[in-house]
């Protein structure tokens, strides 16, 4: 175990005061920069991962395109897709309700939460934004008091402002409840994750080992494991294909079309496709691979889009707010 999962174990109101103070004060920091200007939040983010400047004139690598896209690329779908409650309706739309996890509630403030009406295991998450989530494996040991100062927080975040992920921004962010997922059978619950490029998919990014230490793998659409990784610590282990492949291969095709890039989020469950979510900035378009040149092949199968701009969309939707 390390020292800082120790730390949360041991002093978990501390713990999670401190990463609040300082998730504030990085939001504060990214917030001034996306108010001189987006060009300048995403120039400053990207610098900041790769230690390098942007080539936002001729962007050649998987990760420059998405970047270009924060600036250059506007499609009012990514704003419903991007949103973890409106989502379900564009899915139920392009016929696919069935794969949908279900929904126990969804609320406008966390103080609207009653756990005395919910189930024991459960999910909670943020609409608006990417990672403010919380697992309820046993409701009776949550501090509900910590519980609703997060997402108090957390609803206040324009998450667009954080490295420029317009689809992101909402005037009116909530908290859906779900069913937790889970598979006895995996023994974990794996999420296959679809890169498509303008409707057709073309690898998978598989992640593992969520409860410990995130371990991450690539697979083509025949399954074979890739010899390159993102970020993330490949598992080491070839895993069995999903028996439902064909049917989220499938479903990936239909939820991306017409999309530059959409990651298409699936899991399997006893048997069942269920759907997770649709992400258009993988790792907010600053994720390293290794070989570098993988950046590059990605990169070569986003068509980018003639340009528009999404954020006099955003200026237009916070003068409405």
């Amino acid at each position: 175990m390390n020292v800082k999962k120790a730390l949360k174990i041991r002093f978990p109101v501390a713990f999670d005061l401190f990463v609040e103070y300082n998730n504030r004060k990085l939001y504060r920091s990214r917030e001034t920069l996306a108010d001189i200007s987006p060009e300048t939040l995403v120039k400053y983010v990207y610098r900041k991962n790769f230690n390098k400047d942007i080539n936002m004139e001729n962007p050649q690598t998987f990760n420059e395109k998405l970047n270009w896209m924060k600036l250059y690329w506007y499609d009012g779908r990514a704003t419903v897709c991007s949103d973890k409650y409106l989502v379900r309706e564009y899915v139920e739309q392009k016929g696919l309700g069935h794969i949908l996890n279900e929904l126990y509630a969804v609320y406008d403030n966390p103080d609207e939460i009653n756990p005395d009406v919910l189930p024991e295991k459960l999910i909670f998450k943020c609409t608006h934004d990417s990672g403010h989530n919380i697992v309820v494996k046993d409701k009776s040991k949550v501090n509900w008091k910590m519980f609703k100062r997060k997402f108090k927080w957390w609803l206040k975040i324009d998450y667009c402002k954080m490295a420029g992920e317009w689809p992101y921004h909402t005037n009116h962010p909530r908290i859906v409840c779900e069913k937790f997922l889970e598979d006895p059978a995996a023994d974990e619950l794996l999420d296959y994750k679809f890169f498509c490029f303008d409707g057709k998919p073309e690898l998978i990014f598989l992640t593992s080992d969520r409860n410990n230490h995130v371990k991450s793998d690539f697979y083509d659409l025949s399954w074979n494991l890739l010899p390159f990784r993102w970020i993330y610590e490949p598992s080491g282990k070839v895993f069995p294909k999903p028996g439902k492949f064909e049917e989220m291969t499938g479903y990936a095709k239909i939820l991306s079309e017409g999309f530059p890039f959409v990651r298409v989020d699936f899991y399997e469950v006893q048997g069942k496709v269920i759907f997770g979510e649709l992400t258009f900035f993988q790792g907010g378009g600053c994720g390293w691979f290794k070989p570098e040149k993988i950046d590059y092949e990605l990169g070569e199968k986003i068509i980018l889009p003639p340009k528009s701009n999404p954020w006099e969309h955003i200026l237009q939707e916070t003068k409405r707010k």
